[in-house]
């Protein structure tokens, strides 16, 4: 059926306008609204979750946005949820969520894509982290690496090494997404983010991760050149993921580095 599907205003309610999927890319789709708020949705990576609102979790211990635990419904699989803001036909604002679906005002006027292949959602959110304005390029990044069947780490490279357009909270971002891809491939589960989450910590192991932790508090990156050797020869593959994750806070390239090294090996 072609066409645009419209439904009825009723008092009280949204008004949704259903896109039927056409040989458009979502970026042609999304600028064609012009104006107003878009909403996608696409499958999630297992180990994904959410509350349907801001709160999203990878695994048992990666946890982003804000939960509670009394609610039945705080972390409900996929799938992905995505709202855009748009004016001029450019997004202004990007909101992930992942579960079901979250309340809209009364007289909010929506465009719905309906749902698209996640290959083709992270390929779209990929190239808004690399282009966009500083607040869409760093909310772009987490559909994208939530995206299921997708290993977008060379994206992800390419964001926290660009210096000169994107910001630092964007390529933070990234590296941050970076370590945990960098993690979960030394732990032999390339590009299973939820997988190092499944393991028992030892009280060693753990008393191994605060020396670590020190290590990432010392001023002027002393603590980067240890850092990094833990990360590479240290026999404790929580105590290595541990190294990776404070690297990937720590801004400095020859994180970036070590990350490529692993990814690509």
């Amino acid at each position: 059926m072609n066409g645009i599907w419209k439904c009825t205003m009723v008092a009280g309610t949204a008004l949704t306008i259903a896109v039927p999927v056409v040989a458009q890319s979502i970026a042609e789709r999304v600028s064609a609204v012009g104006q107003g708020t878009v909403e996608l949705q696409f499958a999630s990576r297992p180990g994904v979750c959410g509350n349907g609102d801001d709160g999203v979790s990878i695994g048992r211990s990666m946890h982003v946005g804000r939960y509670d635990a009394d609610d039945p419904w705080s972390c409900e699989p996929g799938p992905v949820r995505v709202r855009l803001q748009i004016a001029a036909g450019a997004v202004r604002d990007i909101q992930t969520s992942v579960g079901r679906a979250g309340r809209r005002s009364g007289n909010e006027r929506v465009t719905s894509l309906g749902t698209v292949p996640a290959a083709a959602a992270a390929a779209y959110f990929l190239q808004l982290a690399k282009t966009a304005d500083s607040r869409v390029s760093n909310r772009a990044i987490m559909p994208a690496v939530v995206a299921d069947s997708v290993y977008p780490w060379r994206e992800l490279l390419a964001v926290a090494r660009d210096t000169a357009t994107r910001s630092r909270g964007t390529r933070s971002s990234a590296e941050l997404w970076l370590s945990r891809f960098a993690g979960v491939k030394l732990s032999g589960h390339p590009n299973d983010l939820s997988a190092p989450d499944d393991e028992t910590v030892s009280d060693e192991s753990q008393m191994r991760g605060s020396a670590v932790f020190a290590l990432a508090q010392l001023r002027n990156h002393e603590g980067i050149a240890p850092l990094l050797q833990v990360a590479r020869t240290n026999h404790d593959a929580y105590v290595r993921r541990q190294a990776l994750f404070w690297l990937g806070q720590s801004g400095d390239p020859r994180a970036l580095g070590l990350f490529e090294e692993i990814l690509e090996g």
